[in-house]
């Protein structure tokens, strides 16, 4: 496939890591994909707008390394039957644990459902397929860490130029600075700030506070660039 920006043309994401396809249309409710990772990435498919904000939450949080979707989990009620449970979103983290995310409105959270997200909660963190499982509602959603993941995620796509003055600039900074202090040092205006952002989604920088990014926001080194 060519891309006029690109020379070379582009290579397509690798396909969802998920258990089974998601709705690629409806007419009751939002359905989309998304692609997380570096480079070409992998496609991640979505069943609801919640379900989008959440793995953009999850995908972008500082502990995460990885995210897929609809994994499946076979759980068994009380009378020994088994029924297979999809689990919207799984997080890999940092220190190697996984955690399972069911993600629903919480008009849509009944007796009925937490009951079996109970079971399938304890079932998997026995058999050691989770170290957590939560349920994630539009009430979990903290609008900050929204705005910042949609901010990380608009500016994923590397800029080699750029991204190499930014870790050089990076690697010699010694205790807090602005993202705009950064930007300053790297130059290329707009390219320079994307490249400063960039790098605090790779988790070379972290946010000193909660806040939404910009550029008087104040960062940390925390991991060496090489």
């Amino acid at each position: 496939m060519s891309y006029p920006f690109l020379p070379g043309g582009i290579r397509l994401p690798e396909v969802s890591a998920g258990n089974r396809s998601t709705q690629v249309a409806s007419k009751s409710h939002f359905t989309g994909h998304i692609t997380f990772g570096e480079g070409h990435g992998r496609g991640v498919g979505l069943e609801s707008n919640l379900e989008k904000k959440v793995a953009l939450i999850l995908r972008y949080a500082p502990t995460t390394v990885d995210l897929v979707e609809q994994q499946a989990f076979e759980w068994y009620d009380a009378d020994g039957e088994y029924y297979t449970h999809y689990v919207d979103l799984v997080c890999r983290l940092r220190d190697g644990r996984r955690i399972g995310y069911a993600v629903r409105p919480i008009h849509r959270v009944s007796a009925a459902y937490e009951d079996e997200l109970a079971k399938v909660k304890h079932q998997s963190l026995c058999q050691g397929v989770f170290d957590d499982f939560r349920l994630f509602t539009e009430r979990d959603v903290c609008p900050v860490a929204l705005h910042n993941a949609t901010h990380l995620h608009s500016v994923r796509i590397a800029e080699p130029n750029a991204d190499k003055a930014a870790a050089e600039v990076i690697n010699m900074m010694r205790g807090v600075e602005t993202i705009g202090a950064l930007r300053d040092r790297i130059g290329m205006e707009g390219t320079g700030l994307r490249a400063v952002v960039r790098h605090i989604g790779s988790g070379h920088l972290q946010l000193l506070r909660q806040e939404k990014i910009s550029e008087t926001s104040q960062v940390i080194r925390v991991m060496a660039l090489h």
